[in-house]
């Protein structure tokens, strides 16, 4: 058996058969937890999901990007009594925010 070379104590068999490099047990693993992301990918009939394992501040990045993205979605323009749109701070906060996204951002996180 082969021995933690944190602690000293036996690494578990199931560990060492899938990762048969490994120097330390689960309780000194440097390794952080993974969060795991579903996407629909294709379009009408040819659509699949797929599931990818991120890191957890890939994730909460992408968390965030979605939730502005659905701020965007969710302001309507307002129009005016001459039936103008009207221009105002938020919206143009909201534009900032679109050309600040990055609207593909798997590219950046996972290799395909």
């Amino acid at each position: 058996m082969k021995k933690c070379s944190v602690c000293n104590e036996e690494i578990h068999p199931k560990r060492l058969e899938i990762l048969p490099g490994t120097k330390t047990c689960v309780k000194h693993s440097t390794v952080e937890k993974k969060v795991a992301v579903t996407v629909q990918m294709g379009e009408g009939d040819h659509t699949w999901t797929e599931v990818f394992a991120v890191e957890r501040e890939d994730y909460d990045r992408l968390e965030e990007m979605e939730k502005n993205i659905r701020k965007i979605n969710s302001v309507s323009p307002k129009i005016n009594t001459n039936g103008f749109e009207e221009e105002d701070e938020e919206e143009e906060e909201n534009e900032d925010i679109k050309n600040n996204l990055d609207l593909d951002p798997f590219t950046d996180i996972i290799e395909f």
